[in-house]
């Protein structure tokens, strides 16, 4: 998608966010056309060097971070936060994602940059938000799971809670701000104020996990009790791998039996009798469900996915990480894009999800290396080459 169509054209963001909640949700801005800056401490954003990388920059970083443009700045000193502030006063959106009480110090909080700068929208990612006894704790997703029931609702009815082994906190955190930054940035057309956007991880993990993994607990005395639907999303073996499907209406319940009952050579085709309504379903097909998994044990993958397709059976077969990119769907959807990326190589990475008039966002794809792009932002916000050249020289940028 070229600059001129693209939505955020024009739109500049200081990025003073680390690790992944920040990072993505200022990638998505970046992807959709927003110029933004992301500045560093000398050392780098941290997880430059988590995981499996090449020459100081990570797969975790360059997933989080590409499009965007780097400079390293020591905040510890007043040069480096005047940096900032001048920054600042030309953004449309500044970022942040410190414990709260932190940018205050730094003389960088929301009351100091949106008097300099009144059509600034300040977004800011915490933890637990920015009252109660939480407020000032530290934060990571496995810690937000474990507190807004993701930890329990993978236990699957059973004694053993368990985590979601990958961030989806942090990842729903993202999205709710990008989201939230652009509604904002919207009502400042509107208004030609800017204003602060606050999302907490903990307030994003609940909103996540509510419309379906809480509904048992938001109504205080229901009149029907169904079992728990976290007990459908289970993985059923085939006789060379596995597959999930679901069944929620009366017509997949039919295809799916008729599929894969009607010639069981076991001889137990019975299809549960009349179960055309959900509740009924839900309470009394247990049994039929143990003879379709029976059935499906003995079949390949193939054939199982193939039957129930055939029936307009929602089905998938479980892919192992590596073998994803390589699924057809994802293939003809151009899903997962392959480049060369100018620190890593020849790289995988999945395009922007979202279709604008039926087009395909086609981001930058390298992420900056530390302080790549120090002289070129300086010198387009007015120092001179000689002020650059002095403030590397006393180690206020890297």
């Amino acid at each position: 998608m070229s600059d001129v169509t693209s939505p955020l054209a024009g739109i500049r963001v200081v990025d003073l966010t680390t690790n992944m909640s920040g990072p993505l949700a200022t990638m998505v801005l970046a992807d959709q056309g927003a110029d933004v800056v992301k500045i560093e401490s000398l050392a780098g954003d941290a997880i430059r060097t988590v995981g499996t990388g090449h020459d100081g920059m990570s797969a975790y970083f360059a997933n989080n971070n590409r499009g965007k443009r780097s400079i390293a700045i020591d905040l510890s000193v007043d040069r480096g936060r005047e940096i900032v502030l001048r920054l600042n006063a030309t953004a449309d959106v500044f970022a942040q994602n410190f414990r709260p009480g932190v940018v205050e110090r730094l003389g960088l909080g929301s009351d100091v940059l949106l008097a300099a700068n009144p059509r600034l929208v300040y977004a800011s990612i915490s933890g637990f938000g920015t009252v109660g006894p939480l407020a000032g704790a530290p934060a990571y997703d496995h810690v937000v799971q474990a507190l807004s029931g993701f930890a329990a609702i993978q236990s699957a009815g059973t004694s053993e809670p368990s985590m979601v082994r990958h961030g989806v906190i942090d990842k729903a955190t993202a999205y709710q701000l990008a989201q939230a930054v652009t509604a904002a940035l919207f009502r400042r057309e509107r208004t030609g104020t800017g204003g602060r956007v606050d999302v907490s991880m903990l307030d994003a993990a609940v909103a996540f996990l509510w419309p379906d993994g809480m509904m048992d607990h938001t109504i205080d005395n229901p009149s029907d009790v169904l079992p728990p639907t976290s007990r459908s999303f289970r993985v059923s073996p085939t006789a060379d791998g596995q597959v999930v499907l679901v069944t929620l209406t009366a017509a997949q319940w039919d295809g799916l039996t008729k599929a894969l009952l009607d010639d069981d050579p076991s001889g137990s085709g019975e299809r549960g009798g009349d179960m055309t309504d959900t509740a009924v379903r839900m309470k009394g097909g247990a049994e039929v469900m143990r003879r379709v998994r029976s059935r499906i044990a003995t079949m390949a993958t193939d054939e199982v996915v193939s039957r129930l397709r055939a029936a307009d059976v929602p089905v998938a077969p479980v892919r192992a990480l590596d073998q994803v990119v390589a699924d057809e769907q994802v293939v003809a959807s151009g899903t997962v894009r392959a480049f060369d990326h100018k620190v890593l190589g020849p790289v995988h990475q999945p395009r922007p999800a979202p279709l604008f008039d039926g087009e395909a966002i086609d981001p930058v794809p390298s992420a900056p290396r530390l302080g790549e792009h120090g002289d070129e932002v300086l010198l387009e916000a007015g120092w001179t080459a000689a002020e650059i050249d002095a403030l590397r020289a006393d180690g206020v940028i890297a």
